[in-house]
């Protein structure tokens, strides 16, 4: 088939990547809008950890973590080139000693059917504090052996680089062309509204703080409090996220109340540090009616695919796995008629 994929971020990047190894013509087409989800994440491979309780976004995240080995040996061996993996570990931080034991249990009881998660493991301050020095010993902690991390851009760099040595085309272009293909799909992610009105998107806007601290080494990503979350990305660099802000702006600017905010998370998970570089980067994340990504065909020459969300790192590789074998009549591993969206739809 001859399709085409509007919008280069990791959703439609991974999607193009995916119809060409099944052997389709395709055509990506990228506004590189400012504030582009993808390009601005530092993301978390760790959906073993989360306590959202939806069955369906679960097993996708699951899944999707589990495809990742696969899918970057694959990628950097067709490429050439790094996408920003790594398999870090992860330390997880929780208000008190009470809701430890819970919280073990809770994540263990997960690692049956997600082997890939490693080892869980009670740490004291000592052995946090080997592990990352620089870090408050404040809150008591675990250690998961298997969450890794990835950078957004360079891994969408690097899927673009696939693209275009499989036979695909990227075009940079200042608006899309109208539908010429056998297929559009349309993957704009917060921009979603502008192409099609049948699945509502709305967004929000996320603002992470950059930084450095003198160090050469590389350190585990941190699951803070609340939703506060930390990536080492080595020689030093830190960025510590991020900010939930429900928006009908597409401004990137960022705030001063979220930089004061950051920085006050910063000095917490940093006591006595000096943090050099500082800088803001802001994003906007796409998500839908149901808290669900989106796959829907419109028509027969029409799919969306849309709010990603906050997972959009760990779901949408396997996303593109599947929507392509979707595409081509091949078998999926995921019921995709379970990301399509009803009016009144809640979260499933």
């Amino acid at each position: 088939m001859r399709i085409q994929v509007i919008g280069g971020g990791i959703a439609g990047a991974s999607i193009a990547y995916h119809l060409l190894k099944e052997g389709h013509e395709v055509t990506v087409y990228d506004r590189e809008d400012q504030g582009q989800a993808t390009c601005v994440s530092a993301g978390i491979i760790s959906p073993w950890v989360s306590q959202r309780r939806n069955k369906v976004w679960y097993q996708l995240v699951r899944l999707g973590a589990a495809y990742y080995p696969e899918f970057i040996q694959e990628l950097e061996s067709l490429t050439g080139e790094r996408t920003g993996h790594r398999k870090s570990g992860a330390i997880l931080f929780f208000k008190d000693e009470e809701v430890l034991p819970k919280a073990f249990k809770r994540i263990t009881d997960k690692q049956a059917e997600a082997p890939e998660m490693g080892e869980l493991t009670y740490l004291t301050k000592d052995q946090q504090q080997a592990k990352f020095p620089m870090l408050t010993t404040e809150f008591p902690s675990l250690y998961l052996s298997g969450a890794s991390m990835v950078n957004g851009k360079q891994l969408r760099d690097v899927l673009q680089v696939a693209v275009e040595k499989l036979g695909g085309e990227w075009n940079q272009v200042s608006s899309p062309p109208e539908p010429s293909a056998d297929l559009t799909i349309y993957c704009a992610g917060a921009w979603g509204n502008e192409y099609q009105q049948n699945i509502p998107v709305s967004h929000q806007k996320a603002q992470l703080l950059h930084f450095t601290i003198e160090s050469d080494d590389t350190f585990p990503v941190v699951m803070g409090l609340k939703t506060h979350y930390i990536v080492s990305f080595g020689n030093g660099r830190f960025a510590l996220g991020t900010t939930h802000e429900d928006t009908t702006s597409f401004d990137v600017s960022p705030t001063k109340e979220a930089q004061e905010e950051l920085m006050k998370l910063a000095e917490m998970y940093f006591p006595g540090q000096e943090l050099k570089e500082l800088s803001m980067a802001v994003g906007l994340r796409p998500y839908t009616p149901n808290f669900l990504p989106i796959v829907e065909q419109i028509s027969d020459s029409l799919f969306v695919v849309n709010g990603l969300g906050s997972s959009g790192l760990t779901a949408g590789p396997l996303l593109g796995k599947e929507i392509s074998h979707w595409v081509s009549g091949k078998e999926t591993q995921l019921d995709l008629s379970k990301f399509t969206w009803k009016e009144g739809d809640g979260d499933r």
